[in-house]
């Protein structure tokens, strides 16, 4: 057993008899996982399986000591038997404790558009089709991770749509948005899958666990995401409203080279700026690197170009050839507090409308990364649709009056169609399977990872959609 995660209670209270529920003769359940129609996002970008398959599922982990406890357990939760005893014994007895489950899934990174099945999920022995959707709960935890993914992706098309129109300097998207999410989420564990989930499309992070994940369970031989040098309030209030040049000249002194990111609205970011000229022009222009000025207080659109018109009236400008204005590369201005994917657009926008480049500015997002989504984000859904029982198959399905809920039926595939390049969810047939046009792939059954994708992998996927 893994710490102290218990395989044989990961589920939701209410799953754990239903191996007495299904109809009699049972012996295959096949489900599927998918981002529904509806989703806030029209693609979806998949990540974060390997993870919990790596952490969770692989290996030995039914255990003679996770069966006690769950059966003390559950019983006590439920009712006297409601534990299936006889089920995971079986497990431990036959499979040495892994699981007889096969896992197929799109590569990790690829975005598909939403209404396409991302997953797929099935037991390997008849005995144990009660399992299939007793790991629905561990395995929708990648709702997470993808809908952080997700988010980071869009948000990198829009920002490089301003760059395209705006600024002569494309590269700048990579960090153009930096996580600053890992106090805003519940756990470590959360911070180190989802923030991981933002570095498939972006380089900057001060989330640092996520940097070990893909270190971890992503084969990333060295450090996938970057951060500078950086101060916060406890320094900039250190001596006082009188003392907040002195803050400042001990950092400029300490980082002569690189970026150096400074809050400035601890007591009024203009007059900062204003001192911040006055006192350390020659040393800021001197420097091998940008000093960055991060207001963060008020309407993020009035106060960012409030400070792009105040550090150019000091620091100067330049036209780059797209006729956008482009501060001196000594400086630029970063927003890092309350914002989200449509703030960014709107700053943006605003700046646009002032002929003022995108690539002046840098945003940094915590909750709107990280916090602000829910597995409904993006609509995200694990069904069952095929069964056997007797050695006859059953498609099955649910058709609610809202359509929007209706699920899948049959065996799933997820091919390209060469007609229109786009992906589509079909009925599998064992023909196109072996030909290879099946995109999901096996990664997973009896315990073993199939697939072990590297990170770099991943970003490419995400590259290439």
């Amino acid at each position: 057993m893994k710490s102290n995660f218990n395989i044989c209670t990961a589920s939701d209270s209410y799953k754990m008899c239903h191996h007495a529920q299904f109809p009699d003769g049972t012996e295959k359940v096949y489900s599927y996982f998918e981002s529904r129609c509806g989703a806030e996002h029209p693609t979806t970008v998949f990540f974060g399986l390997q993870y919990i398959i790596k952490k969770y599922l692989a290996g030995a982990v039914v255990t003679e000591e996770g069966i006690e406890i769950a059966k003390r357990r559950i019983n006590a939760h439920l009712f006297d038997g409601a534990f299936n005893e006889a089920g995971w014994r079986y497990i431990l007895d036959e499979y040495d404790g892994k699981l007889p489950i096969k896992i197929s899934a799109v590569p990790e990174g690829m975005g598909v558009a939403t209404n396409n099945v991302l997953m797929t999920v099935e037991n390997t022995d008849p005995k144990c089709y009660w399992l299939t959707n007793y790991l629905e709960t561990i395995l929708t935890h990648v709702w997470a991770p993808s809908t952080v993914a997700t988010v980071s992706y869009h948000a990198k098309q829009m920002m490089s749509d301003f760059l395209f129109r705006t600024s002569d300097n494309p590269e700048a998207i990579d960090f153009m948005l930096h996580d600053f999410g890992a106090r805003g989420v519940t756990s470590f564990g959360s911070a180190e899958i989802t923030g991981a989930g933002h570095l498939i499309s972006f380089m900057g992070t001060d989330t640092f666990p996520a940097i070990d994940t893909t270190m971890d369970y992503y084969n990333a031989p060295e450090v996938t995401g970057y951060s500078v040098p950086a101060s916060e309030h406890s320094l900039m209030c250190s001596l006082g409203r009188d003392g907040e040049m002195e803050v400042l000249k001990n950092l400029l002194d300490k980082y002569p080279t690189g970026i150096l990111s400074v809050v400035i609205d601890s007591y009024d970011y203009r007059e900062f700026i204003k001192n911040a000229y006055i006192n350390f022009k020659d040393e800021i222009l001197a420097r091998d690197g940008k000093l960055v000025f991060r207001p963060d207080s008020g309407q993020p659109n009035e106060v960012t170009v409030d400070v792009y018109n105040l550090l150019e009236e000091r620091f100067g400008s330049t036209t780059n050839s797209k006729g956008f204005k482009v501060l001196n590369p000594k400086v630029g201005i970063l927003w890092g507090d309350g914002i989200d994917v449509s703030g960014i657009r709107s700053v943006l926008f605003t700046l646009e409308l002032r002929g003022i480049s995108a690539d002046n500015m840098v945003f940094g997002m915590g909750g709107g990364l990280l916090q602000k989504m829910n597995r409904d984000t993006q609509r995200f859904a694990f069904k069952s649709s095929y069964q056997e029982r007797n050695g006859v198959g059953y498609d099955i399905y649910k058709q609610p009056i809202d359509v929007s809920k209706a699920s899948k039926k049959g065996k799933l595939m997820l091919i390209r169609n060469v007609a229109t390049n786009e992906l589509e969810t079909v009925p599998w047939n064992a023909t196109d399977d072996a030909a290879g046009l099946n995109l999901l792939e096996p990664v997973f059954e009896n315990g073993e990872l199939l697939r072990d994708m590297s990170f770099s992998d991943v970003r490419n996927n995400s590259e290439n959609k």
